[in-house]
């Protein structure tokens, strides 16, 4: 039995059956093809939905949790929420589906939690996933790409969902996500993609990331199809130079129509709107500008990968599509990185990242495991063998409270934590399983901290609590993972802060004490700094702590220091990571400091776009002493924190 994202106090949704389109009474509706109006759809929100407050100066605001934070990342701007698609959810063959409210989304329920199995479920169904994919409005400008750091090509993907084609959904995702199976369970998407869905405005947004982990898995179900799909794309990519997906000339929907056919999705447009809306791009026989095909295939030519993280896997699988030769370097026993020790067999299977893997190794890349830099391991030597270097380290260095007693048994890392417990899962070794006690104390309110507390739970702790500084407001935690943490039982304890831990005549933890906090002015983050209440402070029995207040980049032997910044992380010039030893490129925590994985991902594929760039310019003979190649970026498409236009 499944249980509904709504009812597993995630991020709105019922169990109830969607209510159809319903038109206010006395909005007789606009001509969204033209960019006006409130709403891409024939028909808005429900009246009750309509009737949002205003703020001072007379602009409508809207009335969800989602829709404020939209607004919010707009500035408090107005804007019309309006899309290409002028049918309702009727004419798009879903008439039982509300456009503002989401599909919902399967859970495990609480009461089957008691293991290591994943609890979220995603869509369970074709039917589920292509309803869910026909909310989108098909923007002109999607806001969604803008919000995705990795700028997905999310209305392409989607529309083809609709349409029924999980394949060719896969592969127009494949063309920027190299892990979208991964992504599309672990990534911020409330922030992100789907936080930034006009439909917000007044509703829920698209799903998104539910709609990606479906098709991500779809394509790993189904390997030989859309192994040979995605080659037979690749090859025509190849001969013309560009990708159909990313061009910057026509709108995500008009590109998709020309890769896949004249109707990509039946029932959206009819030619005379598709025409009128896109311009020349969709009308039959339309023909892109002839140029001479490029040679951009980089056969033969070898890369060396240091780090079998997202950045690293993302790097080597973009490459290694385009039949560069490519070996990954990393220094622990397995490739995967975070994603294989850093979070919960429950939130992420080892099944999934397994088949991700398979299907990398399955286009030739190779992989060497126990090497590390500045021990067996060099970049000069690397540069001597392989054409380029990209090291796309993590940042896998825990923060440190400073308190007393932080080295007390009983006190560990969070990243200790969960690695040793995943390794322990994936292997079916309990008895390498980390002994917890009865009470558990987690330092932190981050992912993190929600990961270690509900491994804590399912390792046998009677009582776990959080213990952060700050308030809920001020959490890190995506707002779904605070839910599910509830849901299992953990205990917040908020406004609060250790400030040493207490051992026992052994040395053993047995307790933390603790003090609580107050908000005071906002600190260089924005948000407001946590003060100490003097005389407030208090013990807490604990047998185990969970330190999960994040991590920093460690000190690596790159034997060329003067790229190095103080912090550790390196140096780089333009969205390509090129640096100023040539051949050598970086990305990834290395670069940014501890992020995230689409972060990674999307570092990963850029810098891969700029080693092509730098191997076929070394082959033609173009590259002059400093051998650098050019910094890549992605033509016309922002990122989120660039800003975005109005839908």
């Amino acid at each position: 039995m499944q249980q509904r994202e709504g009812a597993a106090g995630g991020h709105g949704g019922t169990a109830t059956e969607p209510a159809p389109d319903a038109r206010p009474a006395g909005d007789p509706g606009t001509d969204l093809g033209d960019g006006e109006g409130r709403t891409g759809a024939e028909g808005g929100p429900p009246a009750a939905d309509r009737s949002a407050a205003r703020e001072p100066g007379g602009e409508e605001l809207p009335r969800t949790d989602a829709g404020r934070q939209w607004w919010q990342r707009r500035g408090g701007r107005s804007a019309t929420v309006s899309g290409t698609l002028r049918n309702s959810m009727a004419e798009r063959g879903f008439p039982n589906v509300d456009q503002w409210q989401m599909t919902t989304v399967h859970h495990r329920p609480v009461a089957e939690r008691k293991g290591f199995a994943e609890v979220a479920q995603g869509y369970l169904s074709e039917e589920e996933v292509r309803a869910e994919a026909a909310r989108c409005l098909l923007c002109k400008h999607p806001t969604c790409i803008s919000g995705c750091p990795n700028n997905n090509p999310i209305p392409t993907f989607l529309a083809l969902v609709v349409d029924g084609r999980m394949l060719d959904a896969a592969v127009a995702d494949f063309e920027k996500n190299s892990l979208p199976a991964c992504t599309g369970r672990v990534c911020n998407w409330e922030e992100q993609c789907e936080g930034w869905c006009v439909l917000n405005a007044n509703g829920e947004g698209v799903r998104i990331g539910a709609v990606e982990r479906y098709i991500g898995d779809y394509a790993l179900r189904h390997r030989e199809e859309f192994d040979r799909l995605r080659a037979q794309r690749t090859q025509e990519e190849l001969a013309q130079g560009a990708s159909s997906y990313t061009r910057t000339d026509i709108s995500p929907y008009a590109a998709t129509i020309e890769a896949y056919g004249s109707v990509a999705v039946p029932g959206y447009y009819t030619e005379a709107q598709a025409a009128r809306v896109l311009g020349a791009a969709v009308v039959p026989g339309y023909e892109p500008a002839s140029a001479p095909p490029e040679d951009t295939a980089l056969d033969g030519l070898r890369v060396a990968v240091i780090g079998a993280g997202p950045a690293g896997l993302a790097c080597a699988d973009m490459l290694s599509h385009r039949h560069a030769v490519v070996v990954v370097f990393d220094a622990k026993p397995y490739p995967g990185g975070l994603l294989a020790d850093g979070i919960p067999e429950f939130v992420l299977p080892q099944e999934v990242v397994d088949r991700e893997l398979d299907r990398i190794r399955s286009q030739g890349v190779t992989f060497r495991f126990g090497e590390t830099l500045g021990e067996n391991l060099s970049i000069e030597k690397l540069l001597g063998e392989f054409g380029a270097v990209f090291v796309g380290i993590g940042a896998e260095k825990p923060r440190r409270l400073g308190v007393p007693g932080e080295d007390a048994r009983g006190v560990l890392t969070a990243q200790d934590f969960l690695r040793r417990a995943r390794r322990a899962v994936v292997s079916g070794s309990k008895e390498e399983l980390p002994a917890v006690g009865r009470r558990v104390l987690v330092i932190g309110a981050g992912n993190t901290a929600m990961d270690s507390a509900r491994t804590a739970l399912r390792l046998g702790a009677e009582e776990v609590r959080i213990v952060y500084r700050r308030t809920r407001e001020q959490s890190p935690s995506r707002d779904i993972e605070i839910a599910l943490s509830t849901e299992e039982g953990v205990h917040f304890e908020y406004l609060t802060n250790p400030v040493a831990f207490l051992t026992d005549d052994g040395g053993r933890l047995r307790a933390a004490r603790l003090i609580r906090m107050r908000l005071g002015e906002r600190d260089v983050s924005g948000r407001p700094r946590a003060e100490p209440i003097p005389g407030s402070e208090f013990e807490q029995p604990c047998d185990t702590v969970l330190l999960a207040i994040g991590y920093t980049v460690e000190a690596v032997d790159l034997g060329h220091p003067e790229i190095l910044n103080r912090d550790g992380t390196v140096r780089t010039h333009g969205e390509g990571g090129t640096t100023d030893i040539p051949g050598l490129y970086a990305g990834g925590d290395l670069v940014r400091g501890a992020y995230t994985v689409v972060h990674a991902i999307r570092d990963g594929r850029l810098a891969a776009d700029a080693i092509g760039e730098y191997l076929l310019r070394h082959k033609q003979g173009g590259v002059g002493e400093t051998g650098t190649g050019p910094s890549t970026r992605t033509p016309g498409l922002a990122t989120a924190a660039a800003g975005t236009q109005a839908c």
